[in-house]
């Protein structure tokens, strides 16, 4: 249960609380002043919400707003749901006597037997006359719907939208400032009404996006954001005030969202111009529902499920959306490492995602606080990774990151070990969340951060002015090869001379009593902690766990080199020589040699390798434009259900894709040197001489600090 002394953000999305507050799903805009619809009689009865004798109170009348009370004067665009059913008279069938086989029925001369077979030939007038009165339709007669028929029936329905959204938006505000308690006749018609505005919503939509609408009628939906005013004015703030009045309101609640969930299918299923939004719509309901259950965990689990599966399927359509992000950071709960890392991917993504500063620190705030309950719940690398994460996401004191990273360092080895293949998925979360790191969680004053954005929009050039139209959409082409160009004569125009680009200062050591003061300084206490991972996790000679993480760090690598003078920018702390002895260790088993060898991206076809687990975990990312192809995620996709397996048949792939990114790395003739006739790596002379053993002195804790939490880990300097 969510205490009531959270914080509230209202009618704002998301809000505070992650359990229980998904986002607004659209950037609402002004609702439009609603005017008296000539159509108000429709709605009388959804007005019958008035104050009690209580004072303080809002009290609603025990005849509920149902759907059947609804005026029967519906068009056709109205829902069906909405009409009350009335009584068909059902024929009652006549009995009839049927002759005895045994006996013959008395009958007088010259009479016809009625059961006696018809005359072959003639017929009679009676039988012309039905002739001529069945024949059959080929098609029934239907009449076409005008654009005038069309703009009326959109009119009216958006006039009576309007008043009841006004009357739900007064409803929910002054019953939350009231401390009356309702009764379960009053909750029914806050429902009804409520349904009553979602029922309006369908209508609006399927009346907009009919398909003799024109172009103009159907961007109406997105002109006056109704998407997000429905969400905001008929679900989310009557789940917020549902919410607010647990647990009394909790079957009430639980029926609520049953229905809207209901809803969101149907919108879903007929309003296909908006699937992204209806299905992260769905997968907020789903979380609120997992939220609220409390008694079986089974059931939170299942529910938990279901909302990271709608999740899921809305970053497949909008990958670079941070918002998606947000939400399954939410849903990694009680996984810290997991929380991290969806929580930066939010921040660093295409399409970042700033209210997500506010929400990791959910995630801070308890190692930040040095609470020993929450601290002692994990293994000391996760915990003393996150906490450091934490002080530089806050800028804290420099000697306390630190110690923690000391630790993490001191504990990468063994813990990697330990893991075993669970490190494979851990792996790859901590080599995101180190590079996240290096962009310093995507501040606008990064030097790495500002130089991929920068280079992104020269590269899509005036895409970004242009809006995706939801109805057809389509986007602007972009041209593939301009990217490819640019890398091209960066790399192959001579060597580069140093002293024209800029590079990562050295960090000035632990320093008690100062604190981190700009995203420079994070970045270049974070190097040393980056390069010594790294070191870590590719001397590990001949443990195929590793391999994620080495792939996403070549990834990276890789997409660095796009953007003129980045990889320049950290050349001084990628170990080198550490990259090389793990490509040169690689098993080769099921490699092909000519794909490693290729100018092409290694992408199979089919099968298991096409899309690798840690492929779904960089997708999106803003610097993994630069590494995957256009159509990578296009055509054939891995089941959602498979992309977190880990399979014997993503070895060869993996090994080939690290192989394949060690080639091209090398062909900027910098800092490696492939022999394609013995098939292994070396360093050049200039590498070699970038080595620096001793990087991680520059962030090894002072033994004189005032932290109680310093002078207890100084034991492990």
């Amino acid at each position: 249960m969510v205490s009531a002394a959270d914080p509230m953000l209202p009618c704002k999305r998301p809000a505070l609380d992650q359990d229980l507050r998904p986002t607004t799903k659209i950037r609402a805009q002004e609702d439009r002043a609603s005017s008296t619809s000539p159509n108000s009689q429709r709605h009388d009865l959804a007005f019958s919400y008035t104050p009690s004798p209580a004072v303080g109170s809002v009290s609603v009348k025990t005849q509920s707003f149902s759907a059947g009370q609804r005026s029967a004067q519906r068009t056709p665009f109205s829902s069906p749901k909405l009409t009350s059913p009335q009584p068909v008279p059902v024929p009652v069938p006549v009995p009839m006597t049927q002759p005895n086989s045994r006996q013959s029925l008395p009958r007088h001369d010259g009479e016809k037997n009625p059961f006696s077979p018809a005359p072959s030939l003639g017929t009679s007038n009676h039988d012309t006359a039905l002739d001529q009165t069945s024949k059959i339709e080929l098609q029934p007669e239907t009449r076409p719907v005008t654009q005038d028929q069309l703009v009326n029936e959109i009119k009216g329905i958006y006039a009576g939208l309007v008043m009841v959204e006004k009357k739900c938006v007064e409803v929910c505000l002054h019953q939350s400032q009231s401390s009356t308690k309702l009764s379960n006749e009053q909750w029914q018609a806050l429902i009804a009404l409520h349904r009553t505005l979602l029922h309006e919503h369908l209508d609006f939509f399927q009346a907009t996006q009919h398909p003799a609408a024109s172009p103009a009628l159907r961007r109406l939906p997105t002109k006056y954001a109704m998407p997000a005013r429905m969400w905001r004015h008929a679900i989310h703030s009557f789940l917020e005030l549902l919410r607010h009045l647990l647990p009394q309101s909790l079957e009430h609640m639980l029926s609520f969202v049953y229905l809207a969930y209901q809803m969101m299918g149907l919108l879903l299923e007929y309003v296909p111009a908006f699937h992204e939004t209806w299905i992260e719509c769905l997968g907020d309901l789903a979380r609120y529902r997992m939220a609220i259950e409390e008694t079986d965990m089974r059931d939170r689990e299942t529910w938990a499920n279901v909302a990271r599966m709608w999740y899921n399927r809305a970053a497949d359509r909008s990958p670079t959306t941070g918002r998606i992000q947000h939400h399954l950071a939410v849903l990694a709960r009680p996984n810290i490492v997991r929380q991290l890392f969806y929580y930066s991917k939010a921040l660093t993504s295409g399409i970042p995602f700033v209210n997500a500063r506010d929400s990791i620190m959910l995630l801070y705030s308890p190692f930040l606080e040095k609470s020993q309950s929450t601290i002692q719940k994990y293994p000391k690398l996760e915990s003393s990774f996150v906490t450091a994460g934490g002080i530089l996401f806050t800028q804290g004191w420099i000697n306390q990151y630190c110690v923690h990273v000391t630790q993490y360092i001191s504990e990468l080895d063994n813990h990697i070990s330990r893991t075993g293949s669970n490190w494979k998925v851990q792996g790859s979360e901590i080599a995101l969340s180190l590079i996240a790191w290096l962009l310093d969680f995507g501040t606008d004053q990064n030097f790495l951060w500002t130089a991929f954005r920068t280079h992104t929009e020269e590269i899509k050039g005036t895409q970004h002015e242009k809006q995706l139209d939801p109805i057809t959409d389509t986007r602007p082409p972009e041209d593939p090869y301009m990217k490819q160009d640019i890398h091209h004569k960066f790399w192959n125009n001579g060597s580069i001379n140093v002293t024209l680009f800029r590079q990562v200062l050295p960090a000035a050591g632990a320093r008690p009593g100062a604190k981190f003061t700009s995203a420079d300084e994070v970045t270049s206490y974070v190097l040393p902690v980056w390069s010594t991972s790294i070191s870590i996790v590719a001397g590990k000679v001949g443990d195929r766990n590793i391999l994620p993480f080495m792939h996403i760090t070549l990834a990276f690598l890789w997409s660095l080199s796009y953007v003129p003078g980045a990889l320049v920018y950290i050349e001084n702390y990628v170990p080198w020589t550490k990259l090389v002895l793990c490509l040169n260790t690689l098993s080769r088993s099921g490699v092909v040699d000519a794909r490693i060898e290729a100018e092409d991206f290694p992408q199979h076809q089919s099968g298991t390798g096409r899309q690798l687990p840690e492929d779904f975990l960089m997708r999106g990312l803003e610097w993994a434009y630069y590494y995957f192809p256009a159509d990578f995620f296009e055509g054939q996709v891995v089941d959602e259900d498979e992309r977190t397996l880990e399979l014997p048949s993503h070895a060869a792939p993996r090994a080939e894709r690290c192989l394949w990114l060690g080639g091209r790395l090398a062909q900027l003739n910098r800092y490696m040197i492939y022999d394609t006739i013995s098939k292994q790596f070396s360093c050049t002379e200039f590498a070699t001489s970038l080595e620096n053993p001793s990087l991680m002195d520059c962030v090894c804790p002072q033994t004189s600090v005032d932290s109680d939490v310093d002078a207890q880990m100084i034991d492990i300097v």
